[in-house]
């Protein structure tokens, strides 16, 4: 009688996962910090000087973010590419969880950066600011998700 191994994890999968881990968790700080901290110092007090600020905020944040979200892009290709590449199905659903809130917010991102410009044109209005606050609580709210969503997958 022939004893059967336990099945190794995949190298591959693991090191994807836990990278998308750790760009999910360092995502959500960020988005956190700018949530708590940078809108409201941004968009709270007068309007004067508003775009200034926003043009200003644009340029200081950019790096940051874009670093962040190619990260995050890159681990969840490398995420993906060991689920599929596993023959393993453990924690596939929330591998495909966590992809799809790192792929969702740098495109919610992208998306409102139109408002962005309006106001870094002067263009302030309270709707505009209300839309960016509420696309920035859906993007930390996203963000959230995929830390979980990420954990629960390496577990």
């Amino acid at each position: 009688m022939t004893r059967r191994r336990p099945a190794v994890p995949d190298p591959t999968l693991r090191a994807g996962r836990l990278a998308l881990l750790t760009t999910c968790a360092a995502h959500l700080g960020f988005q956190s910090m700018v949530t708590s901290v940078v809108y409201p110092t941004l968009f709270e007090g007068p309007t004067l000087g508003i775009g200034e600020r926003q043009a200003d905020h644009a340029r200081r944040i950019a790096p940051v973010a874009l670093t962040l979200y190619a990260s995050g892009l890159g681990a969840a290709a490398w995420a993906a590419y060991g689920s599929v590449r596993s023959p393993g199905r453990d924690g596939l659903t929330a591998t495909v969880v966590a992809c799809l809130t790192t792929v969702a917010v740098p495109a919610l991102t992208a998306g409102v950066v139109p408002l962005h410009m309006g106001i870094a044109q002067e263009q302030v209005t309270r709707h505009r600011i209300q839309t960016l606050l509420a696309s920035d609580r859906i993007r930390t709210g996203l963000a959230a998700i995929g830390v979980v969503a990420a954990a629960q997958s390496l577990s």
